[in-house]
């Protein structure tokens, strides 16, 4: 576990970093073009956790690298002025989209261009509608949830239609991989790993 502590600890400083920032970015576009941030943000989360998955060789590890990005997305909460289901929605769909690829990792690892498209477009649907159902379950103690309650178009484009266009997505990332020099495994040390983590909390207290 020492071994992979590293990698795990990086790639989820990384997912914060592009969370704080161009994750910020994207919910700003979001008001002129709705849905935005779900297209694009998972795909992002899914390269670091790709990368940590390919240099443990664990599939749990997405999971883990998930629950760094979440924590460094809690670090909010240390700030006045934050809304708490604002904080915590976007932090449990992290741990959710963790979960996904997780779990897919573990339960197919078939091998091969097709099974890598089918893979990554169950991981979108399942954590979309992991998401959901929390959604539904706060609904019903009146706390804010519009995907599940603006209607069956709205949930059926976050659920389906995100999870079709992320899986495009990672599905082109993964094709063009190996060709490129990301490709190839990196060797994190504790100087590289401790600087992603702080630069990812600065942005987000920051931002």
């Amino acid at each position: 576990m020492k071994r992979n502590f590293l990698p795990i600890l990086f790639w989820g400083a990384v997912w914060g970093i592009c969370e704080a920032s161009i994750g910020y970015i994207l919910h700003l576009a979001s008001v002129a073009l709705p849905g935005l941030p779900g297209a694009l943000m998972f795909p992002i989360g899914f390269f670091c956790m790709y990368r940590g998955y390919k240099s443990t060789g664990k599939a749990i590890a997405p999971s883990y690298i998930a629950a760094i990005s979440a924590a460094i997305k809690l670090v909010d909460f240390l700030l006045p002025g934050h809304v708490v289901i604002r904080v915590v929605n976007p932090a449990l769909s992290i741990l959710m989209e963790g979960l996904a690829v997780s779990g897919v990792y573990a339960l197919f690892r078939s091998p091969g261009r097709a099974a890598d498209y089918a893979r990554v477009l169950v991981m979108g649907v399942l954590w979309r509608a992991l998401f959901a159902l929390y959604l539904f379950v706060i609904s019903l103690y009146g706390l804010p949830a519009a995907l599940v309650t603006s209607g069956a178009s709205t949930l059926l484009r976050f659920v389906l239609l995100e999870s079709f266009i992320n899986s495009l997505i990672i599905y082109a990332g993964l094709a063009l991989a190996p060709k490129l020099a990301f490709h190839k495994r990196w060797k994190i040390g504790p100087v590289a790993a401790t600087t992603a983590l702080f630069t990812a909390i600065g942005l987000q207290v920051i931002l």
